[in-house]
């Protein structure tokens, strides 16, 4: 298992679709391909889960908004910028290299929304077949 080192780091699916925060209203979460503002994200250990998991925060890294979601998870919720940190198990993906960022105590993870527009948004998601892990690229 690959151990996340607290930093900052661009967070991509596919190795080309970045994690990125909407500007100027910074209500939305999009995953855009190419490099621009609003894609470095400091990911930082905040302990450990029930079941002895490290968790991770995952926030802007110029600004006090978290990767998060309002209540209690569900499939398919919109993964918003929140102002309170939201913890997240950080494990080894799919792939070599990649890694699945989910719910803590909860089997539900970071992926795309199922609606069909573009920028694409990102949810919680059950884990597919498909999926191909996200990849965490230090910025710099």
């Amino acid at each position: 298992m690959s151990t996340i080192s607290d930093g900052v780091y661009r967070i991509s699916i596919d190795g080309r679709d970045n994690l990125t925060l909407s500007s100027p209203d910074n209500r939305n979460l999009f995953l855009l391909p190419g490099e621009g503002p609003g894609q470095d994200w400091e990911i930082k250990n905040s302990g450990n889960g029930s079941n002895g998991d490290s968790t991770y925060t995952i926030r802007r890294a110029s600004g006090p908004l978290f990767v998060g979601f309002e209540g209690e998870p569900d499939v398919f919720e919109r993964v918003l910028p929140r102002p309170e940190p939201r913890e997240w198990r950080i494990s080894e993906g799919p792939r070599p290299g990649t890694f699945t960022i989910g719910v803590v105590d909860n089997p539900l993870t970071l992926g795309l929304h199922p609606a069909l527009i573009f920028p694409p948004l990102v949810a919680l998601s059950p884990v597919f077949d498909e999926d191909r892990g996200w990849a965490l690229t230090p910025a710099g």
